[in-house]
């Protein structure tokens, strides 16, 4: 061979390598993670160990007791500590864990025996030309439900759902994500009656339970109807130019494994369904509409919601006449699909889990309100919105940060000249909204990876939305102090 050619054979191999190594590839979210777990073990060694008394309340909850707060011998986690933060994580958040399995993976089993996919094909028929209205009914149904039952863990069951349909319409992955988890995060941050957020914030200062109600309606419908406008631009960009889009080149691998033989040729055509799998699509609807009841009457937890979505899917299968080992083989597949956004939600609590084991989580709580101590009432509205929305990167967790934080915080609320519906606001705006921007987050990292979304990408793509929603958080605390929205 022509020794000209074999050098630049030489320089094209070596040209490939450079590109490769050059090729900067972002740290996958199990990465992330692990670094936050070792950065607080390193700080256990180095910010003093503190801790509040705690107290149990009425309702069987430990919350902290104000003005307790002492240094005591300092308590670095060890390597064993760092080595099982992990699984201790994956206990400790075995709720959410198993929701995220039992919920998704049930409704992935209705998709799989064909009800999701009838009645995904006989709303676009029902609505014609109209299908983008599909976007404003459904982030003002899932964020109405988050507003009265607090669970915005359900974005994860709504997604095996709207994943399909936004592609079938032409949208992309990046817009399916926005509709089932936004509306339901911003319906549990300005909630009406959430009772893990709203009704322990009113438990623990005392305020009438619910009260004020009215004026977060306000701020709810304020931030729906942006949300509408933002997605419904973001849609209808990727739908007039697909290449537009965040994850075009990942959703053509996607549309091929959601949509394969479910495509647009089958939506142009007249599909007959069997009488069973009516039946099991109707059986479906009515049981889902009983499950979201009762959980809004009885207040169910975790575990119970989980349960009664498995029993759904179960009773679809059977009523559909799918055999019971295609049943098994069905919840299979779907706990595979599943699995990596549940493994993801223990691992995101192992970074609690090294703040408690190393004593100074009660630390950071004691110098954030100490922070806010010195602000006046008007600007420590905002104050709390900035700590509680730090705090909650380190607590991803509605109620955990309420009684923690809240004992706290009251009477220095009372200090400053601020009122305790005011705190609470901004306690529950804070949480809220920064749930869907902080990766230790579990159950929003589980609902990406349903939705085969990546964290850097969805920044991108929430972030503007994020800095308006704070704008209106702010504005709705600065307000709120003006008015003396209370009672008190």
């Amino acid at each position: 061979m022509d020794r000209g050619v074999i050098m630049e054979q030489k320089q094209l191999i070596i040209s490939d390598e450079n590109k490769s190594v050059n090729k900067f590839s972002f740290p996958d979210i199990y990465i992330i993670l692990v670094c936050f777990i070792l950065a607080v073990a390193v700080l256990s060694w180095i910010v003093p160990a503190g801790e509040y008394e705690r107290e149990t309340l009425a309702n069987g909850r430990l919350a902290v007791v104000p003005d307790t707060y002492q240094k005591i011998e300092q308590t670095p986690v060890g390597a064993m500590d760092v080595v099982t933060a992990i699984p201790q994580g994956l206990e400790g958040a075995a709720s959410v864990v198993f929701l995220t399995l039992l919920v998704g993976g049930s409704v992935i089993v209705l998709q799989k025996i064909g009800v999701v996919g009838m009645g995904i094909n006989m709303l676009i028929a029902r609505l014609g030309n109209r299908t983008e209205l599909m976007i404003p009914i459904f982030v003002v149904i899932f964020g109405a439900i988050c507003a009265f039952i607090g669970t915005p863990e359900l974005a994860i069951a709504y997604i095996p759902i709207i994943l399909p349909l936004m592609l079938r319409l032409g949208y992309d992955s990046m817009t399916a994500a926005a509709v089932a988890i936004i509306p339901c995060t911003l319906g549990f941050a300005f909630g009406l009656t959430a009772p893990t957020n709203v009704g322990i914030g009113h438990m623990i200062t005392g305020l009438p339970m619910f009260s004020g109600a009215w004026y977060r309606a306000i701020f709810w419908c304020i931030v729906m109807a942006s949300l509408i406008v933002f997605i419904l631009r973001y849609a209808r960009k990727v739908k007039a130019d697909p290449k537009s889009s965040l994850m075009y080149e990942d959703d053509i691998k996607l549309r091929k494994e959601l949509l394969e033989g479910d495509g647009k040729e089958q939506s142009e055509t007249v599909v007959e369904y069997s009488k069973r799998l009516k039946i099991a699509g109707v059986t479906t609807l009515v049981m889902f509409i009983a499950v979201i009841s009762c959980i809004m009457i009885f207040s169910l937890g975790f575990n119970a919601i989980s349960g009664l979505f498995v029993v759904m899917a179960i009773t679809a299968s059977i009523v559909a006449g799918v055999p019971a080992n295609t049943i098994c083989s069905h919840f299979n597949d779907a706990m595979k699909i599943m699995l990596v956004g549940a493994l993801i939600c223990g691992v995101a609590r192992g970074v609690s889990v090294m703040l408690e084991t190393g004593h100074i989580m009660d630390t950071f709580v004691f110098h954030l309100a100490s922070f806010i101590s010195y602000l006046p009432g008007w600007a420590a509205s905002v104050g709390v919105i900035a700590s509680q929305a730090l705090f909650n990167f380190l607590v991803p967790s509605g109620s955990g940060q309420m009684l923690v934080t809240l004992p706290i915080l009251s009477p220095v609320a009372d200090l400053v000249g601020m009122n305790q519906q005011v705190l609470v606001w901004s306690s529950n705006v804070a949480d809220g909204l920064t749930n869907i921007m902080f990766p230790t987050s579990g159950y929003f990292i589980a609902a990406l990876v349903a939705c085969r979304v990546d964290y850097i990408r969805w920044i991108k793509f929430y972030v503007p939305f994020f800095l308006f929603t704070v704008v209106v958080a702010c504005s709705g605390a600065i307000i709120g102090g003006i008015i003396n929205y209370g009672p008190f």
